[in-house]
């Protein structure tokens, strides 16, 4: 798979899931059948919460609330997106194979998707919890 690397199309990704991310939700709807994780980030404003249903070890669902940067709120929508109607391992697959291209580390760049646009996200020391922030909630929930 070739991925456009574009860099204003890869901006637009960016700013399309964080002016209209599909899996954000109203901080007051309530989301009873859902388990959650809440994770901020020790260096700015990011402060989301996770919520997946999961059934057989499957996720069915994936929304978060909260507030957050472009960075935190649209690599949360990504990856929400991606991870839903997929097992757990599956989804801890997509999600190390992506904190790994955030921490410099070998990847798959297949089991990415959209999440390609992050890609130089390390080069940018103080962004780095900025697109881990959804994320580390996301495998926290789906890990308890």
């Amino acid at each position: 798979m070739s991925f456009n690397r574009d860099k204003e199309f890869m901006r637009q990704i960016i700013l399309t899931h964080y002016e209209s991310p599909q899996n954000k939700i109203d901080e007051s709807k309530k989301m009873n059948s859902y388990e959650s994780y809440n994770n901020n980030s020790p260096s700015c404003i990011d402060n989301l919460t996770v919520f997946v249903k999961i059934k057989q070890n499957k996720i069915l669902d994936a929304k978060f609330s909260g507030i957050g940067c472009a960075i935190a709120t649209s690599s949360t929508d990504i990856i929400l997106k991606m991870v839903k109607n997929k097992t757990i391992k599956l989804a801890n697959e997509i999600i190390d194979n992506y904190l790994n291209m955030i921490d410099s580390k070998k990847y798959d760049e297949k089991l990415l998707g959209d999440l390609y646009v992050f890609e130089n996200i390390n080069q940018q020391i103080n962004r780095i919890s900025c697109a881990k922030v959804g994320i580390t909630a996301l495998k926290k929930v789906i890990n308890k």
